[in-house]
């Protein structure tokens, strides 16, 4: 899927998806631009790499920095206490 996005949607220097102005396929890809980046940091695995999606990691910078994206997203730290605490619980119980 990223690299669909980054050969055939993210084209031409657009800043988002239809252009300069952010849209549904903006949202749609909210999971992309935000939690993917959560599970990257909670799993500790490296999804986005920098040389070979340059277009959707840009892509990702001007979404975020959207001020009513940016206000409303929920924040990273938080997310991935959470999923490690989740992990913990699920690995004590497989092992009782």
């Amino acid at each position: 899927m990223l690299e669909a996005m980054e050969e055939y949607a993210l084209i031409g220097g657009k800043k988002f998806f239809g252009g300069d102005e952010i849209n549904m396929v903006d949202i749609a890809f909210c999971m992309v631009a935000h939690w993917l980046g959560v599970i990257e940091d909670a799993a500790r695995l490296k999804v986005f790499e920098p040389h070979k999606f340059v277009r959707v990691i840009s892509w990702i910078q001007n979404f975020k920095s959207v001020p009513v994206i940016k206000d409303n997203l929920p924040k990273t730290d938080k997310i991935v206490a959470y999923l490690k605490r989740r992990k913990e619980m699920l690995l004590i119980s497989k092992s009782n």
